[in-house]
């Protein structure tokens, strides 16, 4: 007999909770259908009534799962307890001699159980509470379980979004990443400040309460590299605006010193405007005032820019070095080291003849400077060293552990024997991904390299060049694949330093392959991918490249399975419509092709997008291509965000100025009453400009596509606490998203 003949023949003896206690049901029927309905959906817990012919009412408990049946447990000794069951044996056990408990046997085996309930003057709050645990597990919201994504590919997403300057994004991994629970609160905190430090928001760095701890312990040079930048903008920078260079060197001396010192140990691995010049103001506040190449600075800025103006009058006022007595140069890198000194103390020491205590002196030098070429000195170092001295190194704790940690950066399949090399060109690092033996540290030395070698050097070797756009689509084991695809921000990083090189076409070409083709597609990664779309179609493609060009770029964007991929698909448009095209039915398809997209997700576009992508569409004779959807009739139309825009006045800035008229366009059509003012001064400022910094409500810049020094005078001339904001790309998307997402979090 089967489980439901048995519980639901004519013969049964069961009755369903809906009857009062000890009464028989006159119509069981009515009731079984959906019982058996969720019988069938085969459903977690199920709850079925049993009156014995001695009147006595059981309740059966079945259950889907060991899982299911511990849960029950536990829900029903919550919502009964030993008060209203009896539970003396921790729920009773079914007998297989009775025939229906024999089908509940058969059909959940140990996942079920029943309760009895002896007493009928309790019966009915039994009941009742059985009922309310029946309907609070119904109307309890299903849990849908977040699939946990690798740690690295999350991380790998984070230096895109930074890469893109989209802090959004990269908050949003972050708290990915903590909800996963693989990262430490200290790796959670850099990845924080690295956020912040793209959002611009050094104060809040300077903010926070584990700002001190951060400052003592050891860190990433990229995180080092954010906390100067804190510390120059938020406390510094207003010496550059009054150009009070003597002021600037004394407030360092009594105000940065004292609490930021161990930012400023050594200049390797750090680049910036702002450490350039943190770095020779600690120079100069230092007592005594160390030597710094001012030089060698001076030349990354062009002759008249403000930066290079600001920098020669630090320059000017370094004093005369009065030359340091003649003494142990083993000793002068000690006393140097110890002041926090790294790159002196580190030039002292590696110019002199093997010892102990100089390969000691050269560890925690490039322990400091987290350099390869740092690195591959003090390997060489401890080669040269004696058997005394290797035993002496052995014996050593911490001098050990750092130099295991400087052998993993070494390109070798084996780094057991003493003699290391470390790879110091891009063809190296590409060719030991290819090996079968994994490389733990692979794309740590991606993220050094990707700081310390020069792009320059690289672009000047096509032999070199060629090579690495041949290795980065060889073949590879799984794990040289995944610490490719791990490294590949910071790779193009590197080649993004020598903006549009056509040099490197070659190499753009092959990393727009490889990060089509990657089958784990995300937001960022599209992101990047349209970054290099736009390089390439600057650099020149021809007609079939530029054709395959569009195909894999729309099926990124569609594979990215969300409405958010919205504002990333028209930026994508714009760069398409604005490039050279060899291909005009190409271009052509490609736009109606996201207008699919906008109508496959049109609930959940924003307005503001669709009106983008209709003026994008008139340009290019494909404005049938996009449609808005009719209004609900007898709907009332709700106040919209532009709305609050009325009578108010928008200022916009970019270099791009096609990307300006349609963000103005778009901005006076979601909200007519608005004046919209349009800049794109190349040097310097306009009255207008300062006009329109001065009174404007809001001031939109695309910082992507626009000068410094355009960037730094409308902010010098904008009223305290006036709302300035940043578009995360060069396009008419960004601006006006930029400014909606402002109005949707704070009306303006």
């Amino acid at each position: 007999m089967t489980f439901e003949e048995t519980f639901f023949g004519p013969g049964n003896r069961l009755r369903w909770d809906a009857i009062q206690a000890g009464s028989l049901p006159r119509d069981v029927q009515d009731r079984l259908d959906p019982f058996l309905d969720d019988l069938r959906r085969n459903p977690e817990v199920l709850v079925l009534p049993r009156v014995r012919d001695s009147g006595q009412v059981q309740w059966y408990i079945l259950c889907s799962s060991p899982r299911a049946a511990r849960n029950a447990r536990d829900e029903v000794r919550a919502f009964l307890g030993p008060s209203y069951c009896d539970s003396s044996n921790q729920f009773e056990r079914l007998d297989q001699n009775d025939s229906v408990e024999a089908s509940v046997l058969a059909r959940c085996g140990s996942n079920a159980f029943r309760l009895d309930v002896s007493e009928h003057a309790i019966l009915d709050i039994a009941r009742e509470r059985l009922r309310l645990l029946i309907r609070l597990r119904g109307e309890r919201p299903a849990r849908h379980a977040r699939r946990l994504r690798a740690v690295g590919r999350v991380l790998r997403d984070f230096e895109y979004a930074l890469l893109m300057r989209d802090e959004t994004a990269a908050r949003g991994l972050i708290d990915e990443l903590r909800s996963s629970g693989h990262l430490g609160a200290a790796n959670l905190l850099f990845l924080e400040v690295r956020c912040l430090a793209v959002g611009g928001y050094g104060d809040a760095i300077l903010a926070l309460p584990e700002l001190d701890a951060l400052i003592a312990m050891p860190r990433p040079r990229r995180v080092t590299e954010a906390l100067i930048g804190a510390v120059y903008r938020s406390c510094l920078q207003e010496f550059e605006v009054g150009r009070d260079a003597a002021d600037a060197i004394g407030y360092f001396r009594s105000d940065i010193l004292p609490r930021f010192r161990d930012l400023y140990r050594s200049r390797a691995g750090l680049s910036g405007y702002e450490v350039d010049v943190s770095f020779l103001l600690a120079a100069l506040a230092s007592a005594p005032a160390r030597l710094v190449a001012a030089e060698a600075v001076l030349e990354r800025y062009p002759p008249g820019s403000s930066h290079r103006e600001y920098l020669t009058m630090l320059a000017a006022l370094e004093e005369a070095q009065v030359g340091l007595p003649e003494g142990d140069p083993l000793a002068e890198a000690r006393a140097a080291f110890g002041e926090a000194d790294i790159d002196r103390a580190y030039s002292l020491v590696a110019v002199l003849p093997p010892s102990f205590e100089r390969t000691a002196l050269l560890i925690r030098c490039a322990r400091d400077m987290e350099t390869l070429s740092a690195a591959q000195v003090a390997l060489e170092s401890v080669e040269g060293l004696s058997v005394d001295g290797r035993s002496r190194l052995a014996h050593n704790a911490v001098l050990g552990r750092i130099v295991g940690s400087l052998k993993q950066l070494s390109a070798a399949a084996v780094t057991d024997s003493d003699v290391v090399e470390l790879p110091t060109t891009w063809a190296m690092w590409l060719t030991r991904l290819t090996l079968p033996e994994s490389w733990s540290s692979a794309v740590s030395v991606a993220e050094i390299a990707s700081r310390e070698w020069s792009v320059d050097k690289f672009a000047r070797d096509p032999l070199a060049v060629q090579k690495v756009a041949d290795l980065l689509l060889r073949d590879r084991a799984s794990w040289g694949q995944e610490a490719l695809r791990d490294a590949l921000p910071y790779f193009l990083t590197f080649c993004l330093r020598s903006g549009l090189d056509p040099r490197l076409k070659v190499v753009f070409e092959s990393l727009f392959f490889v990060i089509a083709v990657d089958d784990q597609v995300s937001l960022p990664q599209v992101s990047v991918l349209l970054k290099v779309v736009d390089v390439r179609l600057q650099l020149g493609v021809t007609i079939a490249d530029y054709r395959e060009l569009l195909g894999q770029l729309s099926s990124a964007i569609n594979a990215v399975e969300t409405p958010s991929v919205a504002t990333i698909a028209l930026e994508a448009v714009e760069i398409v419509v604005n490039a050279a095209c060899p291909a005009p039915s190409e271009r052509q398809g490609f736009v109606v092709a996201i207008a699919g997209l906008f109508r496959r997700w049109y609930r959940r576009v924003d307005r503001a997008d669709i009106v983008l992508l209709q003026h994008l569409a008139e340009e290019l004779g494909v404005a049938e291509a996009v449609t808005q959807p009719e209004p609900v009739q007898d709907r009332p139309q709700l106040p919209s965000e532009w709305d609050t825009l009325d009578g108010k006045k928008v200022a916009l800035y970019s270099l791009q100025e096609s990307a300006l008229r349609r963000a103005a366009l778009v901005v006076r059509e979601l909200c007519p009453g608005v004046r919209v003012n349009i800049f794109h001064d190349h040097v310097g400022g306009s009255p207008a400009l300062r006009g329109a910094s001065a009174t404007s409500d809001v001031f939109v810049i695309a910082t992507a596509a626009a000068k410094h020094s355009a960037t730094a005078f409308i902010e010098s001339h904008r009223p305290s606490g006036a709302c300035t904001l940043y578009a995360r790309g060069q396009g008419s998307a960004s601006l006006v998203a930029a400014l909606r997402e402002r109005l949707q979090v704070v009306p303006t």
